[in-house]
């Protein structure tokens, strides 16, 4: 999913938009995103569905040149257009700027139903032993 994540991001800031996934031992390039999962959770309903939700955060970097600008500019293209990654709604987004550390943090959630194929054997009967002595 997460490559999903760095596909709508380009998608909507455009392909040359740099984009990390994993931490960078000499620091990020500036502006970039950073994007890792925070949390899923799954509620199981009838007929092996589940109701899935993954959490997500993404960071972005604004760099030296007019951080706060970019934040604003970045947080409004995110709120018109980070609807849905594949399948899945984006729910619960929320955005917090930082303007000492001239980051825009996004956290959000990724909703979907999906089916588990049970590929296992079933059991066909179950012998129990009554017998008591």
């Amino acid at each position: 999913m997460i490559n999903e994540i760095a596909d709508k991001l380009a998608s909507i800031f455009g392909e040359d938009t740099v984009i990390y996934a994993e931490n960078q031992a000499n620091g990020f390039q500036e502006p970039a995103f950073y994007v890792h999962k925070v949390l899923t959770s799954a509620t199981h309903e009838l007929a092996g569905y589940q109701a899935k939700t993954d959490s997500y955060q993404i960071i972005f970097f604004a760099g030296d040149e007019n951080p706060n600008q970019k934040m604003i500019d970045v947080e409004e293209k995110l709120v018109a257009s980070f609807d849905y990654v594949g399948n899945c709604l984006a729910v619960n987004r929320s955005f917090t700027p930082n303007a000492t550390e001239r980051t825009l943090d996004f956290q959000f959630d990724l909703k979907a139903r999906v089916y588990n194929a049970d590929d296992g054997e079933k059991m066909k009967r179950l012998t129990v032993n009554e017998s008591r002595e």
